[in-house]
């Protein structure tokens, strides 16, 4: 990496133990960044021209992040944080080139059969000069070996609990964008399955359903389903599974990407790529309370032990704290 004179100059009058750090990021992936925002250090959300602006609808803005709209105002930024491919990571090399950054980027997305294999070959060449993937799979997908660090998302357990709601006995769903994304999202797979069980989802798609009106509405509607369902076939982590899960409810999935890494059959949720397995699991999982209960408590243990927020939070600083020493 080459830095500017001016990179160098404030890299060499830098604090060499500072401890809140100053991360120059993007609104996006709201509940991830709300959760890395648990960290300590200051974040500062670019808004450049036409991007995506924070929905508090997904998650509130932490008192430690920060929109900002000009790069220059006064402030020491000690790297950048990328989360997307598409546009985001393209800025941060841009904004390299002027302030000499380092780039982490996390990576949430696996090359999906909707790239042509030219998109996937220049997909795998533009990459931060830090890696992080939420999965194995996800790292092993592009091509990536066991010397990348792997981050798993986290979930704020606290929030997304078990609650003393009466249920309305249906299937539950969360997904955006469904009819658009049926390529990985398995939009008509999950409509076959349905039939005939009292359902519900929610997620902006247009002609089908809308987000949830706040957090507490989304985990309201975790909490008074019966059976948590998803039919994904190329999406790697689904957040919705994990605070599903948290909220104590059996989730019935198909096995793909890291699906089965965390979810394992008949312990703490099903598993199967068979419509009709999958539809038999849903009927016995509704025509049995003990099996939900148990199914679904044994499912937060797996979130409060393999998606342990003070796991995620250790990790985070560690790479945070390994990116800044770098840099001295």
């Amino acid at each position: 990496m080459t830095y500017s004179t001016q990179s160098i100059i404030q890299r060499a009058i830098k604090p060499k133990n500072k401890e809140r750090l100053d991360i120059l990021c993007f609104d996006t992936h709201e509940r991830c960044q709300s959760q890395m925002a648990k960290t300590g250090h200051n974040f500062y959300g670019f808004r450049y021209k036409d991007c995506k602006v924070w929905n508090t609808n997904f998650a509130e803005i932490p008192s430690n992040y920060h929109p900002i709209e000009n790069l220059y105002d006064d402030i020491d930024f000690d790297f950048i944080l990328s989360q997307s491919k598409f546009g985001q990571l393209q800025i941060s090399k841009q904004i390299q080139q002027q302030l000499g950054l380092p780039i982490i980027h996390l990576e949430h997305t696996i090359p999906t059969s909707n790239y042509t294999p030219e998109q996937v070959e220049m997909f795998k060449s533009i990459w931060g000069d830090y890696n992080i993937f939420i999965s194995e799979y996800a790292r092993e997908s592009w091509g990536f070996g066991e010397n990348e660090t792997v981050i798993c998302n986290s979930i704020d357990h606290e929030f997304f609990k078990p609650m003393d709601v009466e249920s309305d006995e249906t299937v539950f769903t969360v997904q955006n964008d469904f009819i658009n994304r049926d390529y990985c999202l398995n939009y008509q797979g999950w409509q076959r399955i349905i039939d005939g069980f009292s359902a519900k989802v929610l997620g902006e798609t247009e002609g089908l359903s809308k987000a949830a009106d706040s957090l507490e509405h989304l985990r309201e509607e975790y909490n008074k389903c019966a059976v948590y369902i998803n039919t994904t076939t190329e999406s790697q982590m689904p957040t919705a599974i994990l605070e599903a899960m948290a909220c104590g409810k059996p989730v019935v999935s198909t096995a793909t990407c890291s699906i089965p890494s965390f979810i394992k059959h008949g312990e703490n949720g099903f598993l199967t790529n068979d419509e009709e397995e999958f539809r038999g699991y849903i009927q016995q999982l509704l025509d049995d309370k003990d099996l939900r209960d148990k199914i679904g408590q044994s499912a937060r243990e797996t979130v409060l032990d393999v998606f342990s927020e003070q796991k995620y939070i250790d990790s985070w600083n560690k790479v945070f704290r390994n990116v800044y020493e770098d840099l001295k």
